[in-house]
Parts: C-alpha cells; sequence; structure tokens
C-alpha cells in the first residue's frame, strides 16, 4: 500500500475574485505566487451542545472558515497589491498602503507532495488576507527572514463551497486542474 502523508507544498497560485453572489461566481486569471514555504490552516467553528433528557442530545456545529498563515520568501509589491489592497506603480516601482485600502477577496490552488509521489491538490473558493507581517534582521546573523500572511479562507455564497481536494493519479498527468476554478452560473 503505498503511503498518502504530505511531505511537500507547492504552485500556490491566487484568482481575483470577480464576481460572489448567491447566483454567480467568476474569478479573473491565476497569478502564480513564488517562493510559498509553509501553508497551515484550522478550521474556524462554533459549537453548541444541545441538552435532551437530561444528556446532550445533540452538537450543533458552525463552519465560518479556515484560519490560515502562510509562509513567503518574498513578496513583490505587485504581488503585495493584490493580497493586501494597496497601490503598486510598476512605473515608480513604488507600493503605497493607505489605512483606508481593503484587501481584496480571492480563490487560489495548492498542492502537497505526497509520499508516494503523487499530489494531493486544493481550491479554497475565497480567501481574504488580514495581516502581512515582515521581519528585518541585519545581514550576517544566520538572516532567514520570511514574510508570515495571515487570513481567512471563506465559503463562496453560491453554494457555502470552502473548498475541494483532489489527489493525482499516478503519473500526475492531472495536475492541469490547479490551473482554474471553474465558474458558475454565468
Amino acid at each position: 500500500m503505498n503511503r498518502k502523508y504530505l511531505k511537500g507544498f507547492s504552485k500556490l497560485t491566487i484568482f481575483p475574485l470577480t464576481e460572489n453572489t448567491l447566483t454567480t461566481y467568476i474569478i479573473g486569471a491565476g497569478v502564480a505566487v513564488p517562493s510559498a514555504q509553509t501553508l497551515s490552516k484550522d478550521l474556524d467553528s462554533n459549537e453548541e451542545n444541545i441538552y435532551a433528557d437530561d444528556e446532550i442530545w445533540d452538537i450543533d456545529k458552525t463552519v465560518n472558515g479556515e484560519n490560515f498563515t502562510l509562509t513567503l520568501k518574498e513578496l513583490p509589491n505587485d504581488l503585495r497589491e493584490k493580497l493586501e489592497g494597496g497601490k503598486y506603480n510598476s512605473e515608480t516601482k513604488e507600493y503605497d498602503f493607505s489605512t483606508t485600502d481593503v484587501a481584496p477577496e480571492f480563490a487560489c490552488t495548492y498542492r502537497g507532495l505526497l509520499a508516494d509521489g503523487t499530489y494531493r491538490m486544493f481550491r479554497q473558493y475565497r480567501c481574504k488576507v488580514n495581516t502581512v507581517k515582515m521581519d528585518l534582521e541585519t545581514k550576517g546573523n544566520n538572516n532567514n527572514g520570511s514574510v508570515e500572511i495571515t487570513g481567512m479562507f471563506m465559503p463562496r455564497a453560491y453554494d457555502n463551497k470552502l473548498f475541494t481536494i483532489k489527489d493525482t493519479a499516478e503519473g500526475n498527468a492531472d495536475l492541469t486542474w490547479l490551473d482554474t476554478i471553474p465558474a458558475v452560473g454565468e
């Protein structure tokens, strides 16, 4: 039996969310995110015990989404605009961020290498960045700087779908699944 534990993370791509309503879900063209190092996520949910007959009769669980932490080795300013919501000027190479700027919503895909050489592929249908943290350190102190991004994966409005996971077949011919996220209700 082949082992299916995760031992890698790569090919993170974001897709700007252009429409997310109860009737329509449309994304823009994908943008590759270079130098992705780690991604951790955990379910954000609320639970409430429902009592009947002097015992817990049921547990009402509401899933809000998934909190995530993404670590990148670098964050170019043009990509920062797509994640954080400031303004990047490609002519002057300046990135401006104001207190009134709002992070845009996007969808994303990524893959995790499995121990047997195949991949587990992920589609997250709606994401939003909360914070971008960057630590600067002087050269020569084993500087291994990176950028830490936190945010939330949320369900799309059309069907409340939070994510889809697919394992590749042997030979990995179906990795093109990561290149698109199907539109709904166009």
